[in-house]
């Protein structure tokens, strides 16, 4: 009977050996890096969102910066058409005028525009399509009568004063008057009227093409 072969290679136990080694010193470096690789997916998290929130906020900025931006443009755009429209007001100016007595008698105002129309408190107190108005007439003095215009065109305004009604014997009546305009006021010179239906001129009022009011002969 034949003897079985008993002898264990010498090769084989050290190959086993080796890849047994090595096994091991692979799975000790796995379980020392194990928790650094955990650590370092969740760094990698908390800085994508640490980026994007820098984002938000950068884009937040950018936007209430386009914001203030259109606001100032705005405001700019609304002071601009405000200040043309103070210009183009200083351009023209009101007229408001006035004429006053101390007597009993009935004094009329009668007030001629550049353009020729006539304002009287019998029948033409307002003109249509004229600017201007005859606001306030007395019929018994002491009193007053007052014209005025919000925008007055360039040119010459003719003011004169007519006795339309005797009530008092003490003659003459004496009729003073002043204008208010954009740039303080000017006083009319005294008329001195006698007699019934007597009509005088009191003043010329004359606004310039820049809204510049002055009184001319």
């Amino acid at each position: 009977m034949r003897r079985h072969n008993r002898e264990i290679s010498t090769l084989s136990l050290s190959m086993l050996d080796v890849i047994a080694g090595a096994m091991a010193a692979f799975l000790i470096l796995m379980v020392i890096l194990l928790p650094y690789y955990g650590k370092e997916t969740v760094n990698q998290e908390a800085l994508i969102t640490e980026l994007r929130q820098a984002v938000a906020q950068a884009e937040a900025a950018r936007s209430a910066a386009q914001a203030q931006a259109n606001q100032a443009q705005t405001e700019a755009e609304r002071q601009q058409a405000r200040a043309e429209g103070l210009a183009r007001q200083l351009a023209h100016t009101f007229l408001v005028l006035y004429i006053r007595w101390d007597t009993h008698d009935d004094v009329d105002l009668h007030l001629t525009d550049p353009s020729g129309a006539e304002f009287w408190w019998d029948r033409h107190k307002i003109i249509l399509g004229r600017p201007g108005e005859l606001s306030e007439d007395n019929i018994v003095g002491p009193g007053n009568e007052v014209w005025e215009i919000r925008d007055a065109p360039p040119g010459d305004y003719r003011v004169e004063v007519r006795l339309f009604q005797v009530r008092d014997t003490r003659k003459p009546v004496v009729v003073k008057g002043r204008v208010f305009h954009r740039d303080g006021s000017e006083v009319f010179t005294e008329i001195a009227l006698a007699q019934k239906g007597q009509r005088e001129r009191i003043a010329t009022i004359r606004v310039d093409e820049d809204g510049g009011v002055r009184l001319v002969p």
